[in-house]
């Protein structure tokens, strides 16, 4: 609310959102507003399969997909879904997870238990809906992660438009696939 400040600029909840879009209103302030990210990565049957799955690993689980850009949900074409959706598991079940700053890690903590509890609660919700998992789908064990909260990177499969997981931000390693048809279909 200070008069000096002339922009303001907001990643985070709907909720605080909406509040500063109602002060900054008020006080004529420029205002810019990211909430709530859903982001999509398209996959049609021409494209280079190992480029894509190469984008899709780092943007679903590089920062343990807690990035207002992560990519949370993957769009396949029908023509390549059931090989792209093998690749995937393949390579992220063997993604090494580990601390944030040691330099093989692939996968880091999440930021604090409550997030892991949130992750697996919408795992849950997405299997509830009628999502399957492909890979992961709980909290990650074994040496080396005893000492932060680890997920496992998670696919689920079998989503469809409406399902919580297809809607709603999850901010941690799981990523939503969806079967089309088409290009106009996907869109």
């Amino acid at each position: 609310g200070h008069p000096r400040i002339p922009l303001i600029s907001f990643t985070g909840s709907t909720e605080i959102g909406a509040k500063l879009g109602e002060i900054c209103g008020r006080m004529h302030k420029r205002l810019s507003l990211e909430m709530g990210g859903k982001n999509a990565m398209i996959v049609m049957d021409d494209a280079d399969l190992d480029l894509a799955l190469d984008g899709i690993l780092w943007g679903a689980f590089g920062t343990t997909g807690q990035r207002c850009t992560a990519t949370s949900r993957l769009i396949l074409h029908e023509k390549i879904h059931d090989r792209f959706l093998k690749m995937l598991g393949d390579r992220a079940g063997k993604l090494r997870l580990g601390p944030g700053l040691e330099e093989r890690t692939e996968v880091g903590p999440l930021i604090h238990e409550e997030s892991r509890q949130k992750v697996d609660s919408y795992v849950s919700i997405g299997k509830q809906e009628g999502a399957t998992v492909v890979i992961g789908g709980a909290p990650a064990t074994g040496t080396g992660l005893e000492k932060g909260w680890f997920y496992q990177p998670t696919v689920l499969a079998g989503v469809t438009p409406g399902m919580r997981v297809e809607q709603e931000e999850i901010f941690g390693p799981v990523l939503s696939t969806i079967k089309v048809g088409s290009l106009d279909e996907a869109v």
